[in-house]
């Protein structure tokens, strides 16, 4: 189940500093790169300051695509998940701001606030929400048994291999046997969350029409800003409506 936040609770704090890893992603205002890059381990990379306030170390590496986007439009998510038995997935859509050695005062301020000693930092400052889901869809590496050890120790194994949660198929399953799937993916799978057009049967069984929902999108697109390009998407999609149903009606 999807839940949002408008900061983070203490408790989703404390679980994401106690995961193994974590992930940035990125993407310019125009180019086709997206960017996904592995980070770990926050509990000594990553900070949380306050409930809208964190940074991370983001050492120095073979490219600087996150430190870039940042640089350019601002926009980071940061994305936690378990790989152990209880799943959880938590993002952070953030707005972020790149503190390099050379930013005095600020950068040694950040440092020692940190507690942590490295050559480039990225500060992030929370937007609008946390949102956490289910995670069933991520693997889990199950707790070693004593024979694995011993074969480990043996060298008949080299490391515990993830497993299949194997949940999400099953709920799928129950949803389609009962005729609930198409339920569930009108109410989650219609629009993202900045209202673009997901999928089509979706769309169609929330009661919006497929082509009006795409130019909507469009005119947001060559609109500009995302508040002012939804604005007039809304306006152009409710004139088109108008305009289709006179026409059925003439």
């Amino acid at each position: 189940m999807v839940q949002y936040y408008e900061s983070i609770p203490n408790h989703l704090a404390e679980w994401a500093l106690k995961q193994p890893v974590f992930f940035t992603a990125s993407a310019p205002l125009t180019g086709s790169h997206i960017n996904v890059s592995p980070k770990g381990l926050p509990s000594a990379t990553f900070t949380i300051f306050s409930p809208n306030s964190a940074a991370y170390i983001d050492a120095t590496g073979s490219g600087c695509e996150t430190v870039s986007h940042i640089y350019e439009n601002g926009r980071v998510t940061i994305m936690f998940c378990s790989f152990e038995i209880s799943p959880r997935i938590m993002r952070f859509f953030c707005w972020g701001k790149v503190v390099e050695w050379d930013d005095e005062p600020r950068f040694g301020e950040m440092v020692t606030k940190m507690g942590k000693n490295k050559t480039l930092l990225s500060h992030l400052q929370l937007s609008a929400q946390v949102q956490t889901s289910c995670g069933f869809g991520v693997p889990y590496l199950p707790s070693p048994t004593y024979d694995d050890i011993k074969a480990i120790e043996a060298g008949e194994k080299k490391y515990l291999e993830l497993r299949d949660r194997e949940t999400m198929g099953h709920w799928a399953s129950k949803q389609v046997e009962k005729g609930a799937l198409r339920d569930y993916q009108k109410m989650n799978n219609a629009f993202s969350l900045d209202k673009l057009p997901g999928l089509r049967t979706a769309i169609r069984d929330a009661g919006y029409t497929v082509w009006v929902s795409k130019m909507i999108a469009w005119i947001r697109k060559i609109g500009g800003g995302q508040k002012e390009g939804f604005a007039l998407g809304m306006v152009v999609g409710c004139l088109v409506m108008l305009l289709t149903q006179a026409f059925a009606l003439a």
